[in-house]
Order: structure tokens, then C-alpha cells, then sequence
């Protein structure tokens, strides 16, 4: 009965050798992500001072490259790389007969203002310390620096435009679920607020304006470990 229980005790430590390594190494996933983005906005200067909040809801796909590592036989770390090959609309606001009180252009003015914020070359590194519920899953925090060319253009009734690119940076937090599908294959599920820099732009009529971006997803990954 002995031997019995000893063979059993060896053979679960081997199988959760093996699966523990099954979340360890050089890996590579597909992320997809539901988001919402939100600027808070100021516009000063040469018109009376003006403020508004933009949101908007989109999905976007990107890939993840990491590399993860056992501390012990509770916990794992990883350290990665996320990329957006795509452009991400975070904000886009049009109004029609949009009104201005204006004294300097002779009074009210009347017409179309349309505002756009879009992401490109987004990229994230991160680490990731991992939790293990059981050998083949785990829940891990999540602690990113993120930074993307944010392309901003404006257009308003007074003739005031903005058409720039600035590159933004930022802080990215969030909390996830791991688990093991088999031998090679991973899948995680996550949560994540990104919180950018303040920035800033001027218009060709001397109008500043300054915006605060911010995101809110959640991303299903699919993953394969080398």
C-alpha cells in the first residue's frame, strides 16, 4: 500500500512537472479586444474656452510575443511585447448646425464641427506575474508601458483646423485569467485600463487644445508556447 501510495505521489509531481513547463518558455498569441476609448478635451485660445468628453466603442486585433518563466511551483513571470498593426478610431464627433456667438466674426455662426482621434503603431511591454490556481491555469496582474502616434484632426464653424500627429505614452494596468488548452496551446482572458499622457496641439488659428485619453478592454488571446 506504501509503494502504491509513493507511485502516486511521483507520478501526479511528474505530471505537474509536465504541465507546469506547458505555460513556461517563448509563446506567441492573437489577441482580440472590445474597447472604449475616452478623451476628455479642452479647446482655449482665441475662441472662448470650451470643453466636452468623446467615447467611443470599437474592437481591434493585436499580437503578443512573451516570454514566461517558473519562480516556484505556485508562481510564474512573464515579460512581453503587444502590437497593433491597425489604426484605432478612439473618437470621432461631428456636429450639424453646430452655433458659435462670435463677436469677433460679427456675431453667431452657424455650421458643420467635426473632431477625430485615431491610434496607430500602438504598442505595449509589460510584465506579468502569474498566480497558479492548479498546474495548467493561473490569474495574473498585469503592469504595461504603452506608447502610439495619435493622429488628431478638427475642423469648427469658426475656421479653426488641427491636423497632427503627436506621439502619446502611458500606463496600462490590468488583471487576467491563463489557462492551458494542451501541450502547446494557451488561452487568456483579461481586463485592462490604459491611461494616457496629457497632450497638446495647436491649430493654424493659434487654438490650443489638450485632450486625456484613457481605455477600457477586455481581450480574449489565443496562444501558442514553443
Amino acid at each position: 500500500m506504501k509503494k502504491i501510495l509513493k507511485l502516486s505521489a511521483i507520478a501526479l509531481l511528474a505530471t505537474s512537472t509536465s504541465l507546469m513547463a506547458q505555460m513556461t518558455g517563448p509563446s506567441v498569441a492573437v489577441s482580440v479586444s472590445h474597447a472604449k476609448a475616452s478623451t476628455d478635451g479642452t479647446q482655449g485660445g482665441n475662441t472662448p474656452a470650451a470643453s466636452a468628453t468623446v467615447s467611443r466603442n470599437f474592437n481591434i486585433a493585436s499580437l503578443d510575443l512573451d516570454y514566461s518563466s517558473k519562480i516556484d511551483n505556485s508562481w510564474l513571470a512573464s515579460i512581453g511585447v503587444n502590437y497593433i498593426p491597425f489604426k484605432g478610431k478612439i473618437g470621432s464627433e461631428t456636429k450639424v448646425n453646430d452655433t458659435d456667438n462670435r463677436n469677433d466674426l460679427g456675431g453667431t455662426v452657424t455650421g458643420n464641427s467635426t473632431a477625430k482621434g485615431e491610434l496607430k503603431n500602438h504598442f505595449t511591454v509589460y510584465v506579468e506575474p502569474t498566480y497558479l490556481i492548479n498546474p495548467t491555469s493561473g490569474v495574473y496582474a498585469k503592469l504595461g508601458y504603452m506608447h502610439a502616434d495619435l493622429k488628431i484632426t478638427d475642423s469648427v464653424i469658426t475656421g479653426s483646423s488641427l491636423n497632427q500627429t503627436l506621439g502619446v505614452h502611458g500606463i496600462q494596468y490590468g488583471v487576467g485569467y491563463k489557462a492551458a488548452v494542451d501541450k502547446n496551446v494557451y488561452v487568456k482572458a483579461e481586463l485592462t485600463y490604459s491611461n494616457y499622457s496629457s497632450l497638446s496641439a495647436t491649430s493654424n488659428s493659434g487654438n490650443t487644445f489638450t485632450a486625456n485619453p484613457e481605455i477600457k478592454a477586455g481581450t480574449i488571446s489565443v496562444g501558442y508556447t514553443f
